[in-house]
């Protein structure tokens, strides 16, 4: 019987599908932050669930060829970047097995992914970042993220995802925020003003966005507070107001007031031009959402004959790529904010054989597929996978083609598991879309079976 507090010698087996080490006792799981697999380490239970253990690190009693010296040491302590001190290349190769693993463990599907599209820089990629703020008792005030599990704030000058401008641009804001003595939000009192800083960078234009999530509408100063701002940062373009009044993780609330500029910034990819609002969905990785892109309409073979929907199309990037090698092309997204960007993103690339549609892609397929003769269907979701809705109207109107762009190998593999009944699986290629942390993309070609 595991008990908290309990002292045991351990060897990391694997990764949790969050990247937390995993190790057992009696076969029982026990979950070690920054435990590398082949490592040996004295750990110490902090917390006995049902079905699994939580552990803390002693001391290591072997520690791994594959750990390198994080590029910032307190990365290690932090949710979401659970990879920072193993070698890139073995993050790499586990993301590959990773993904074959969930095929055939949860899919029932063997297939060998010849390729996996390594990103050739891991750090300093984030073009979109949200910082909650601290106060020291000195009254100065510090950014970072949050340490694992935790609500506790590490201090951080900087971190090693985020673009670098991003980090320049929040150093400035801290010192404005002790300028104009403004109170940082304070979650179990709900007091205080400021509560997080969204930045938006383009990668290319090097546009940057600042959005200042809020607690109250009314905040003094902050005319002057975007002026001295703007004064020290010239790149940026834009400055948003975001209030946030409610007692809730959610972390941006419904009203937006646009303190400098226009509201948005802009940004290229692949010769396109783009215009992103403060909740326009834009893959964080513009480098790798090139390569992803790319790959996915290559494998998708769309020619000048082709009427392809575009589900979850959010502001319309995959639509637009697929419109310049598509006879047609429909985009639909649930969410209108969306939509709105989408067709301003078409009107700004001149683009006109392509439309988008505020709708659920399951109910929009099937009452329109009698109007459109898809020949290709692209599928794009969130990492809860497709809805089985779409799913069996997916298998009833029996498009040639699905083309499959997956976050989470899990639900891929789930949907996959049904497809296949009508579908062949034609090529997998995976995309390290977000470096230093578990998370990967998986491009799926799909044939309609004869």
């Amino acid at each position: 019987m595991i008990k908290e507090n309990d002292i045991f010698i351990v060897t990391g087996a694997d990764y949790t599908s969050e990247g937390i080490g995993l190790a057992k006792v009696n076969d029982f799981p026990i979950f070690i932050n920054n435990l590398i697999i082949g490592e040996e380490a004295e750990i110490k239970i902090t917390k006995v669930m049902r079905n699994f253990a939580t552990g803390k690190i002693i001391r290591f009693t072997k520690k791994s060829s594959d750990r390198i010296t994080p590029l910032i040491s307190e990365t290690i302590h932090l949710a979401g970047c659970q990879f920072t001190q193993l070698d890139y290349a073995k993050e790499v190769e586990y993301k590959l097995s990773k993904v074959e693993r969930a095929l055939r463990v949860i899919g029932g599907i063997s297939f060998k992914i010849e390729k996996i599209h390594a990103a050739k820089n891991p750090y300093f990629y984030r073009n979109k970042t949200v910082l909650p703020f601290g106060k020291r008792k000195n009254g100065k005030i510090y950014t970072g993220l949050f340490r694992h599990n935790t609500h506790e704030i590490i201090a951080m000058e900087k971190t090693h995802l985020d673009d670098e401008l991003t980090s320049t641009v929040i150093a400035e804001i801290r010192k404005l925020i002790e300028k104009y003595n403004y109170e940082i939000y304070d979650e179990i009192s709900h007091t205080g003003q400021i509560r997080k800083v969204m930045v938006r960078v383009s990668y290319y234009l090097r546009e940057v966005m600042v959005v200042l999530i809020t607690k109250d509408e009314q905040i003094s100063n902050l005319d002057a507070f975007c002026r001295d701002l703007v004064m020290v940062c010239p790149n940026v373009t834009t400055i948003i107001q975001n209030v946030n009044s409610e007692r809730t993780n959610v972390i941006l609330g419904k009203k937006e007031k646009v303190l400098y500029g226009h509201g948005v910034i802009n940004e290229e990819l692949h010769d396109l031009k783009f215009t992103l609002s403060s909740k326009s969905f834009f893959q964080v990785n513009t480098l790798q959402a090139e390569v992803l892109y790319e790959r996915a309409l290559t494998i998708a073979g769309i020619t000048k004959n082709d009427v392809v929907l575009d589900a979850y199309s959010g502001t319309g990037t995959i639509a637009l790529l697929a419109a310049q090698k598509a006879k047609q092309v429909i985009g639909v997204e649930i969410v209108k904010d969306a939509v709105k960007d989408a067709e301003v993103n078409a009107k700004h690339n001149n683009i006109t054989n392509v439309k988008f549609f505020k709708d659920d892609a399951g109910a929009f397929l099937t009452r329109e597929i009698k109007n459109y003769n898809f020949s290709v269907v692209i599928v794009d979701p969130p990492r809860k996978g497709l809805s089985d809705e779409f799913i069996n109207t997916l298998l009833k109107t029996l498009p040639p083609k699905i083309m499959y762009v997956s976050c989470d190998p899990a639900t891929l593999a789930r949907d996959l598991k049904k497809l296949t009944r009508k579908y062949n699986i034609e090529h997998i290629e995976c995309v390290d879309m977000f470096p230093r942390t578990a998370h990967v993309e998986t491009i799926v070609g799909l044939i309609l079976k004869k």
